[in-house]
């Protein structure tokens, strides 16, 4: 079956953002994650004429985002960026008019639970990462999840329990955990977060 003619302005128009977002995830930098959604979009250009549709358009992107960013985290650019702190972009939007407006103390709480949150994920290998980023940020379901990592579905939702174990795990050794007065879960770290050997 051959590939659709690509109309490369739309394709990018409608799934720039997510790609760009899952990028964001991987390496916690603005700038970067701008640069290396260009790279997977001329990548899949590239590759057009090998799609076949067996998955959505969505999925099959960000496939070649998640290869575009292990090749990242494998060059000697990343090793020397490694200990980059998080930008400005790392919080997570929340959505407009659901909770009342944060007190300044809040916000800051709410910040460092964001940033402590990130750093566990961040910590995960690869294979336990880029499971529940997909999942719990960018709400894609088990057989989605398979899709992009190209595994079976048994195999997508083995990697999501034991990222979930592993992240709560870490956070149980390395946070102070607590309810704040809006019932929101917080932390305050109790030191550097290290990911525990495999």
């Amino acid at each position: 079956m051959k590939a659709p003619e690509l109309d490369v302005g739309s394709l990018y128009r409608a799934h720039f953002s997510d790609v760009r977002r899952f990028v964001f995830h991987f390496v916690q930098n603005a700038a970067l994650a701008e640069e290396l959604t260009q790279d997977a979009f001329l990548k899949a250009h590239e590759a057009w004429g090998s799609f076949r549709g067996e998955a959505p358009e969505r999925i099959w992107l960000l496939r070649i985002a998640r290869n575009v960013c292990l090749d990242y985290l494998r060059s000697p650019r990343a090793r020397q960026a490694k200990a980059a702190p998080l930008d400005e972009c790392g919080g997570m939007a929340t959505a407009p008019g659901r909770e009342p407006p944060l007190t300044v103390e809040q916000a800051a709480r709410q910040a460092e639970m964001t940033e402590c949150v990130q750093e566990f994920v961040l910590s995960l290998p690869e294979t336990l990462r880029t499971p529940l980023i997909l999942h719990d940020m960018e709400g894609l379901t088990n057989a989605q999840i398979a899709q992009v990592l190209g595994v079976s579905l048994e195999a997508a939702k083995m990697r999501l329990h034991r990222a979930r174990a592993r992240l709560r795990d870490m956070m149980e050794v390395r946070c102070d955990l607590f309810y704040d007065e809006r019932n929101v879960l917080s932390c305050l770290p109790l030191g550097p977060i290290r990911s525990p050997s495999d």
